[in-house]
């Protein structure tokens, strides 16, 4: 099976105050580093890349132009790109004028960091107009539906030209939705993957947000690259790896034949 890892970066830095108010989410050690300025809980993007590359693993990271200024990462971003990360948009949605401002988002992204081939909105938005207005801008793929919403954990076409890649596990859903302990998280990603195995399905996409390393739930992505490494069944591969095969071979996807890796 392959599984693709996904990074969502909505922040990169919190003030004090923010984070005395969500203490509960953090270690004691960590708070006082916070307090002290010694460590950025919300920046965790080379630590993920380090425990990555440990592995040998890419994993793709999702960087919005309009969420915070860009160029307090833009050296860190495209020195991973260099190394094999993959870097794509993530959309930030706004319904008045959203074609315009999906243009500027993607103009910047370019202008800063190089083409857009990937996109994933941020706050899991999509429709059919937002599905249209990617493939009208030359947008390869997209990764924002659920699986539970998709039907399937493989990639599809979408639209015409568009695959989407659904994600399979999202640490939002574990911890804000569900409000698993960390036990109990680890537990439940590990039945998702069993159960997109009985479904026979070909690829598992995982969404952690870079921010959410640093608090307690955190370790489990740990746990999790540490479980699939132990195993021969899994391969990590990137968005762009489907989009490529998909290119060379030219391959007609529906919703009911998702694109497979023999």
């Amino acid at each position: 099976m392959n599984i693709i890892l996904t990074h969502d970066v909505d922040s990169i830095r919190r003030p004090f105050k923010h984070i005395w108010q969500r203490r509960k989410r953090f270690k004691t050690k960590d708070i006082i580093l916070a307090a002290l300025k010694i460590k950025n809980l919300y920046n965790n993007i080379e630590e993920i890349i380090s425990l990555e590359d440990k592995y040998g693993y890419r994993s793709v990271f999702f960087i919005p132009v309009f969420l915070f200024d860009i160029g307090e990462i833009i050296d860190v971003i495209k020195q991973i790109r260099k190394q094999g990360w993959e870097v794509q948009l993530h959309y930030v949605h706004e319904p008045n004028q959203y074609m315009g401002l999906f243009k500027m988002q993607k103009e910047y992204f370019e202008k800063e960091i190089g083409p857009v081939e990937g996109v994933r909105v941020h706050m899991l938005i999509l429709n059919n107009d937002i599905l249209a207005m990617f493939q009208k801008e030359g947008i390869k793929y997209d990764s924002t539906l659920r699986a539970e919403t998709a039907n399937t954990y493989d990639p599809f076409l979408i639209m015409e030209k568009l695959l989407e890649i659904p994600i399979g596990i999202m640490d939002a859903d574990i911890f804000g939705r569900l409000k698993l302990s960390e036990r109990e998280a680890f537990k439940y990603i590990l039945w998702k993957l069993k159960n997109a195995e009985l479904r026979k399905a070909y690829n598992f996409t995982v969404l952690f947000h870079q921010e959410s390393y640093s608090m307690k739930g955190g370790g489990i992505y740990k746990d999790f690259l540490k479980y699939i490494s132990s195993s021969n069944k899994y391969t990590v591969i990137l968005p762009k790896s489907y989009v490529m095969l998909y290119e060379r071979e030219s391959l007609k996807l529906t919703m009911d034949n998702g694109l497979k890796f023999a």
